[in-house]
Order: C-alpha cells, then sequence, then structure tokens
C-alpha cells in the first residue's frame, strides 16, 4: 500500500470511514452500514418536517373554526341586543292615542271593503234570531 494511502486510511479509520479502493479509478464509496445510516436519518427528517407542517396545518384550521364560531357567537348577540333595543322603543313609543289611531284605521279599512249589502243571516242581544231565506 502506498505512502499516502495508509496515512489517509489511518485518520478517516478514527471515524469509522474505510477506503477500498484509492486513485481516479472511481469515487469513494462508505461502507453500506454508513449509506443506511445516512439515508435513514434523511428520511426521519423528511418524516418529522412532514409532521411538524401536519400540526401547523391541524392547528391553522382549527384556529379558523374557533374564529368563525366567536364571530358567528358576536353576530348573534348583536343582534338580539338590537332586537331588544328596538322592542324597547315600539313598547315605549306605544300610547292611547296611537292605538285609537290604529282601531280608526281598521274600521275604515271595514268600511272600504263593505259591499253594502246587509249580512244574510244576523244574531244579536234580545233581538232573536234572524235568517233570510233564497226565493
Amino acid at each position: 500500500m502506498p505512502q499516502v494511502e495508509l496515512q489517509i486510511q489511518e485518520k478517516i479509520s478514527k471515524v469509522g470511514v474505510g477506503v477500498q479502493q484509492f486513485g481516479f479509478i472511481g469515487a469513494p464509496r462508505v461502507p453500506s452500514v454508513i449509506a443506511t445510516a445516512i439515508t435513514a436519518k434523511a428520511q426521519a427528517i423528511q418524516e418529522a418536517e412532514r409532521a411538524t407542517n401536519e400540526l401547523a396545518t391541524t392547528q391553522a384550521e382549527a384556529a379558523k373554526k374557533i374564529a368563525e364560531a366567536q364571530g358567528d357567537a358576536k353576530s348573534a348577540v348583536t343582534a338580539a341586543q338590537g332586537e331588544a333595543d328596538a322592542n324597547r322603543i315600539r313598547q315605549t313609543s306605544i300610547t292611547p292615542q296611537l292605538l285609537e289611531l290604529r282601531r280608526l284605521e281598521n274600521q275604515r279599512a271595514y268600511i272600504d271593503r263593505w259591499n253594502g249589502t246587509l249580512p244574510s243571516v244576523q244574531a244579536g242581544q234580545g233581538t232573536g234570531f234572524l235568517m233570510e231565506l233564497p226565493k
């Protein structure tokens, strides 16, 4: 073995690497155990990154659902408060004069719809029962 090859072999054997062929004939090859370990480590890193990305995606989706639910809840509360305020305003605006106006408006609507004919059946207090029969 040439001296250069021995010196290189000495230095790299300390880290667990051996050179089987020396020179420009081919690329240096690491033992299959080391190649397998390097591949396994790379796969483990990729798997860990994939799991981290999945976790981040899941957390983002959960945060989005929470934000949507909070927005819906705030919207419902705001709508309920608005309805309560509207009811309070309506309640305070009802006066006897307003009720009388509505009664008169309803009576006017009955008068406007009346076609001028009396009902064919009438019953009243103390007047007896009156029914017109067809001719």
